[in-house]
Formats: C-alpha cells, sequence, structure tokens
C-alpha cells in the first residue's frame, strides 16, 4: 500500500512474539484473542525466522545480554505485528498487556498479564512492544510495513472550498452567460463561496417553513451555550411567557441553512428546492452574515471594483487625464475564463483528501491573477507594452522562495499575459485513436458474416453502390462513383458511372452511350 499524503496517520506500536511461544499455535490464537479484546488493530502480520541485523535493531539497547538475544531470538520463527487503536495509545496499551520485562516482577505486578503467564526468564519474556512512538517508527521500518492509515472523517469547513461548488458559484443556473471572472473576484474578496441557502431567498414558502423550525432550535442551543459561557442562568416564572424573559445574551435571527442544517432537513423540503441547494453556492453578507449577495450585487460590486482598480492605474500613467478617461471606458472585463482555464489556474495548489483547496490559497491565486489580468487590460486601453509601465506593483523584490509559496503575501505567478490570450486547446490530431477490429479483415468469417464483410471491403474504394437498373430511383447528393466489379483486375471503362449533385451523369455500356 503506498504512503497518501491526505489521509490521516495512525498512532501504532510494534509487537513481537518470540521462538518458544510460537511454537504453539493454540497459545499465538489465545494471544491474538485477547489483543483484539483490548480493541487493538493488527494492521501487518509476518511469521519467519528474523536475520541477526534485525535482532540486533530490535534490542540495541539491551548490550549487556546481546549474545543471549541472539542466540534465542535466531533459534526459530518469531511473529511481527504492527497494532493500532481507535481510540487510545496503542503503545501504552500493548505495553500495559504484556507487563514487566522480568516474568517474576509482571506475575507480582499483574498475574494476569502476557509474561507473567507464558513468560520463563528476562530473555525468554516471550513478547516485545515499542517503548515509543520514534521507537515505534524505527522497528516498523526493519520489516518495511507500511504506516497504518485511514480515510480522515468529513468535516464541514467554510474555508475549505472544492472545484465543483466554487462552479457553482461562478456558473449559476439562472445565468446562460455569467461573467465568471468577475465572480471570481468578489469570490476573492468576500468569499469564500459557500452552500448556505437563505430560508427568506431561496425556498418556497412551505420548505421555508421546516427551515425557520429548523433554525430557531439552533438558535435556541446556542443561547443555551452562551448562558452557560457568561453564567447566566434565566429561570421562567410560572406566569411568564417566553418572549418576556430578560435577555441579557442575544443573538441575532438565523436566516442561513448551513451545509448540516440542509442535510437535516433534505428530506423535508420539495424537488425544486432540493434541485436548488444542489445547484447554487452563495456568497453571504449583511448582519451577521445572514444575507446572500444578489446576482446584481454582485455585478455592481465587480463594476465599482473595475472603477477603482482601472482609476488607480490610470492615474500612474495619464496622471489627471484619467478622471476623463475612465468615463469612457467599459467596465466589463475583456477577458474570459472557461472551466478549463480555471482548473489550469489552480493546479498547482494542494488539497485535502476530499479535493477541497484552502480558501486563502485560492484568494492568493485569483488576486495575483487579477492584477496580471487588470495590466493587461490597461496595455489594451493606453496601447502601450505592460514592461513599460510605471505601475509599481509590476516591482518586486521579494526571494523567488516566497513568490512561489501561496501561503505567502508575496506569491506572484510568473507571466505576463491572462491564461485566455495564452492558451491552446489540446490538439486531438495527433492523439492515437484506437478503433475496435473491422469485420473485413477478419481472417475466419462466420457464415452470417461473410456477406457483411465482402460490403465492407467494397465500401473501403466507394462511397454509394447501387445497380445501374436502379440508377434512376437514386436521388444523388453529392459525388459519387459507381462501380461494378466485373471480372478483370481493373474492370472496364463501360464499368463506371459518375453522379454530381443534382445533373445527369452518363455510364458507357459495350457499342452505345446513353445519358440518364
Amino acid at each position: 500500500m503506498l504512503f497518501d499524503p491526505k489521509q490521516q496517520n495512525l498512532p501504532y506500536t510494534f509487537a513481537l512474539l518470540k521462538p518458544d511461544i510460537v511454537l504453539k499455535p493454540q497459545v499465538v490464537q489465545e494471544v491474538i484473542n485477547k489483543i483484539e479484546s483490548q480493541g487493538l488493530i493488527i494492521k501487518n502480520f509476518i511469521q519467519r525466522e528474523l536475520y541477526k541485523e534485525e535482532v540486533l535493531n530490535i534490542f540495541y539497547k539491551q548490550q549487556k545480554f546481546i549474545d543471549e538475544i541472539l542466540q534465542y531470538m535466531m533459534s526459530g520463527e518469531c511473529i511481527m505485528l504492527l497494532l493500532c487503536h481507535e481510540t487510545e495509545n496503542p503503545i501504552q496499551v500493548w505495553k500495559k498487556m504484556i507487563g514487566n520485562k522480568d516474568p517474576v516482577e509482571a506475575k507480582k505486578q499483574d498475574p494476569q498479564s502476557l509474561r507473567a503467564l507464558y513468560g520463563v526468564s528476562l530473555i525468554k519474556n516471550e513478547f516485545h512492544g515499542s517503548d515509543d512512538p520514534s521507537s515505534a517508527n524505527k522497528e516498523r521500518d526493519i520489516f518495511k510495513f507500511p504506516i497504518p492509515q485511514k480515510v480522515p472523517e468529513f468535516k464541514y469547513d467554510r474555508m475549505l472550498v472544492s472545484l465543483e461548488l466554487l462552479f457553482k458559484f461562478l456558473y449559476p443556473p439562472n445565468l446562460e452567460h455569467s461573467n465568471a471572472l468577475e465572480r471570481m473576484d468578489i469570490f476573492a474578496i468576500y468569499g469564500p463561496a459557500l452552500n448556505y441557502h437563505s430560508v427568506d431567498q431561496c425556498l418556497c414558502r412551505t420548505c421555508a417553513i421546516y427551515g425557520k423550525q429548523h433554525l430557531e432550535g439552533v438558535r435556541d442551543t446556542l443561547m443555551k451555550l452562551e448562558s452557560e459561557k457568561s453564567g447566566i442562568k434565566i429561570r421562567v416564572m410560572p406566569n411568564q411567557s417566553k418572549s418576556q424573559l430578560p435577555q441579557k445574551n442575544t443573538l441575532p435571527p438565523l436566516r442561513l441553512l448551513k451545509e448540516e442544517d440542509i442535510q437535516t432537513i433534505y428530506q423535508q423540503i420539495c424537488q425544486k428546492c432540493q434541485e436548488h441547494c444542489n445547484g447554487y453556492a452563495h456568497l453571504c453578507g449583511g448582519r451577521a452574515l445572514q444575507h446572500i449577495l444578489t446576482d446584481q450585487e454582485i455585478k455592481t460590486l465587480a463594476a465599482e471594483m473595475n472603477k477603482q482598480e482601472l482609476l488607480e492605474l490610470l492615474y500612474c500613467e495619464k496622471g489627471n487625464a484619467a478622471t476623463i478617461m475612465i468615463e469612457t471606458v467599459s467596465l466589463e472585463s475583456p477577458n474570459h475564463y472557461t472551466k478549463e482555464m480555471i482548473e489550469i489556474l489552480f493546479k498547482d495548489l494542494e488539497t485535502d483528501y476530499y479535493n477541497r483547496y484552502k480558501f486563502y490559497h485560492l484568494q492568493n491565486v485569483i488576486l495575483e491573477d487579477r492584477r496580471i489580468r487588470m495590466n493587461a487590460w490597461m496595455s489594451q486601453l493606453i496601447n502601450k507594452p505592460i514592461h513599460r509601465f510605471k505601475n509599481p506593483k509590476l516591482i518586486s523584490k521579494v526571494p523567488p522562495e516566497e513568490r512561489k509559496n501561496p501561503e505567502s503575501i508575496h506569491f506572484t505567478i510568473n507571466r505576463l499575459l491572462p491564461i485566455d490570450m495564452t492558451y491552446k486547446k489540446k490538439d486531438i490530431t495527433q492523439a492515437a485513436l484506437e478503433f475496435p477490429p473491422n469485420l473485413a479483415d477478419k481472417e475466419k468469417l462466420n457464415p452470417n458474416e461473410e456477406k457483411l464483410a465482402l460490403l465492407k471491403r467494397l465500401h473501403r474504394e466507394t462511397h454509394k453502390m447501387v445497380e445501374i437498373t436502379d440508377l434512376k430511383k437514386f436521388d444523388p447528393n453529392g459525388v459519387y462513383l459507381l462501380r461494378k466489379y466485373n471480372e478483370g483486375r481493373n474492370g472496364g471503362w463501360d464499368n463506371y458511372i459518375s453522379l454530381k449533385g443534382m445533373n445527369k451523369g452518363t455510364y458507357v455500356v459495350p457499342h452505345k452511350k446513353e445519358s440518364i
């Protein structure tokens, strides 16, 4: 099994069963049953004789008895185990199971420990376990056991964004021609885009009732937690309603259903609302982020943002004339990115096990790409090469290592033009195409395949084949060459006929030329 850096490493310990106990299969089975009863999971199992180097590497701390240990450990087969535990420290669990190194002391301390039950002497105590994680890692590596891993538990995190979620925001189903770049810039500045949905704006009236009831329960739970943290206990009087209670810890009304909330009520809402939740992603704003930004708000924000940044760049190049020039400029970005181009933009970023990007990484990449796009836009407006700009943002004295790191505020993309100005579609003409074997090339044919194979062979040299007697029934479209295969290597002139478009063609028969 290959190591996957996106998976979660499990804590583990190395366990060894020595030769005398391995000779007793019934005892070995009893030990394995006890291991499993303690919640330990056997990830790897090997039974064989040990090499001298392996024994020396395992028992390097016991140099005083190394000769006796070598003689005993190489006298027969041993069993090597790699053990994990889901909730506890496997090193401590295994150490507690086997007991003291000296079987005599182990019988006094814990008579039910494995060394107390099966150990004979300090050398033949029959069990070995790792002392700490460093020793476990070394002993695991001796036998080339892979590091045990598990699939990490999925957790909702608003700062982790997948491409699927981002594309839901960039290309919403209700917009036929959405400006993906403008929406992507807004996502970077006001994001992240979330799979949150408003009970007021996204759901129908019936489904909104389910959503509000659920959010009221969530709000009550949060209120209780806030009260416990602050030490305030609200007592309900017999004649006092809940709305009349003095509440010092108040929360604003909740109007946004989060991803985990949607999963809870998903089966209760109608199909139309389910399709909306599956197909849309939103940006949140307003008080306590309880408002969903509409498409018109996003478009207005993008236009204002483009205007301010273009004005700054124009001031650097044109001075006071920039205020006049900006009024004549269209504020819609001239660049357009497809989904393939956006995937290229993020291809070097790391993802977690569920292919989610860190929002901070996406933000740095998008804003850096926006800088490049704005410079290219400015170059078109003033008809001046980018490398001759007075823009101070083009000057960078940061080390290259910092510029390549998306975690750094100095992250820089090493190109001058936007992706859509340099992107080339893949040339598929050179791609290797694998077609299924043709029936015409088959060596041995079944009786029902002979006629079809003959037609396929004839089709390699002709486009259409008709009998001359049926020619007047044929409506020609294009140019066709018809040939009747008679005896002879190449046939004769009277074997061909030519049709072109809707015009009449001619064919030749012996001693007579006829027109059709």
